[in-house]
């Protein structure tokens, strides 16, 4: 029983922690406005979850696993991200080395992270599995309710799933060198690999969609087998409906899925191996004898000013005091720049490069653009909240202006990196003569560095924006959603959301513009509170 309350104390400890936080309460409304658009009205003019030319009636069996399906890809993804870097906000705060001065195990300790992690995504479940049943109402095509049809995609499909995401969430954090970036990156291909795949993996979304294509096949002999999955725009030909039932979930499919909770279990045994439970990083003759000459390097207080009674402040040299906004932005610029590695500059300079010398149908087909636009995603999530992770809020807004100078900066030196990453393409697009695509580089570049003060200022950490950046990122750019699609990319029959709606791109960026302007000042709004405050 000691060992079940020791991990029980641990993972409630995490749990306040996040869902104590105002972003939490960020995350759970883009929840239920994800959910809402996972069931589509049927002149919606998209589907997330059809099988060629139909579609379900949104019964609860068809509602319950398309929402089921698309929750489980959406969290797969950003729920990693979501829950990660707990490990490191303890070693951060000093909890960590508190914990491994007890005699409380690796084991525990991770096992207790980890359920934690698996129960802030249920919470997130609970709320579109809540959703889902009032957007069955709502759509009132099928209005009888059943519920065990609509909530057993979630049980034996979601839920397993989450439960492996946030066990290799603990796995990546255990890894020193899968901490940061090349993390990310990898467990983003790692998504894209089991996306791909989905159609070969017997624990996946399969096993939904393959029973789909069968009942379809059967009901409808002239159905191709074709199907798709996420946000899918539909074209001029209309959409057939058809009824389906639902999963017969047998004791060997619960089985096989329950199987995954036990597979997470494995990962977090093996993140157990590699934890090196909170050890510092040793002192070298190196470190020790750099630390020696800083000590000396720095001049000694001279007695006189320490003891002689006679000195007054009036007789002291003046301060000259450096009022230049410059050398505040080069601060902010080489704070957001302090522990980058060489590996991000190289990719950097290669996706500068890929954007200068390809062209722009090549470089949406290859993805260079929105890559591009995700890169500096750490750097940027870093504005406005990194004086309040390393609590130098106060000793900030003792400055002169603090808010119009100090905020300014952060923003400039945020929308400099914007344009140094994406300079390949704007160079592009000028030596094209592409006046769209610039105006539409230069709303975007307003709008992502905007956004990203405004998320860091208003909730005082940089999950909020790298979450909800994230989630625009790949419904917009990436799957072409009108509207959220802010890069204008183009489908390969060379049109765009904007093309196809008959507005003009100048426009639609002077709308992202004032968006950006809205943001702008909500930050400022926000940071002027502290002020007050203090």
């Amino acid at each position: 029983m000691e060992v079940f309350r020791t991990i029980f104390n641990i993972a409630r400890a995490d749990l306040f922690e996040r869902i104590r936080q105002f972003a939490f309460v960020v995350i759970l409304g883009i929840a239920i406005m994800i959910a809402y658009f996972f069931v589509p009205p049927a002149e919606g003019g998209y589907v997330t979850l059809y099988l060629d030319n139909f579609r379900g009636i949104y019964n609860s069996a068809w509602v319950g696993a398309s929402v089921a399906i698309s929750t489980t890809l959406f969290l797969s993804l950003f729920g990693f991200y979501l829950v990660r870097n707990s490990i490191k906000r303890d070693e951060e705060t000093g909890f960590g080395q508190i914990i491994a001065s007890t005699s409380v195990s690796k084991l525990k300790y991770l096992v207790g992270k980890a359920i934690s992690n698996f129960v802030v995504l249920s919470i997130i479940v609970i709320v579109v599995m809540i959703i889902a049943i009032i957007m069955q109402q709502v759509r009132r095509e099928a209005t009888k309710l059943e519920i065990w049809k609509l909530i057993s995609p979630f049980l034996f499909l979601t839920f397993p799933m989450i439960a492996v995401v946030s066990a290799l969430s603990v796995l990546f954090e255990t890894r020193k060198t899968l901490q940061g970036v090349l993390g990310n990156i990898i467990y983003f291909f790692l998504f894209i690999a089991f996306t791909a795949s989905s159609s070969y993996i017997p624990f996946g979304t399969s096993i939904i969609t393959n029973r789909m294509v069968n009942d379809l096949s059967a009901l409808q002999p002239q159905y191709s087998g074709l199907f798709g999955m996420g946000i899918l725009t539909l074209g001029e030909t209309p959409i057939q409906l058809f009824e389906w039932q639902g999963v017969h979930w047998t004791g060997s499919l619960i089985g096989q899925q329950l199987s995954l909770f036990f597979f997470a279990f494995l990962l977090v045994l093996l993140s157990a191996v590699f934890f090196r439970r909170f050890q510092e990083v040793p002192h070298t003759s190196e470190t020790d004898s750099d630390q020696v000459l800083e000590i000396a390097l720095i001049p000694p207080v001279q007695d006189k000013y320490l003891t002689d009674p006679e000195i007054r402040t009036a007789t002291l040299t003046p301060v000259t005091v450096r009022d230049s906004f410059l050398t505040l932005v080069t601060a902010e610029w080489r704070l957001m720049m302090k522990d980058v590695a060489l590996g991000w500059y190289i990719v950097a300079i290669i996706l500068i490069t890929l954007g200068l010398l390809m062209p722009l149908s090549l470089s949406s087909q290859w993805m260079i653009w929105p890559v591009t636009w995700i890169w500096p995603l750490i750097l940027w999530s870093g504005m406005g909240n990194r004086e309040y992770r390393y609590q130098t809020h106060f000793l900030i807004a003792s400055s002169p202006r603090f808010v119009s100078r100090q905020l300014t900066a952060v923003w400039l030196s945020g929308f400099l990196l914007t344009c140094l990453t994406g300079g390949g393409m704007l160079i592009r697009f000028i030596l094209e003569g592409n006046v769209e695509y610039i105006s539409l580089w230069i709303s975007a570049a307003l709008l992502i560095s905007s956004f990203a003060l405004a998320a860091g200022v208003t909730t005082k950490t940089n999950r909020t924006f790298e979450v909800l950046y994230m989630i625009i990122w790949y419904i917009g750019p990436i799957n072409k959603l009108p509207y959220l699609d802010f890069l204008g990319m183009k489908s390969a029959q060379g049109t765009n959301w904007i093309s196809d709606a008959g507005i003009n791109f100048w426009i639609v960026s002077l709308i992202y513009m004032l968006f950006s302007i809205g943001l702008l000042v909500s930050a400022y709004i926000t940071r002027n509170r502290l002020t007050q405050v203090t």
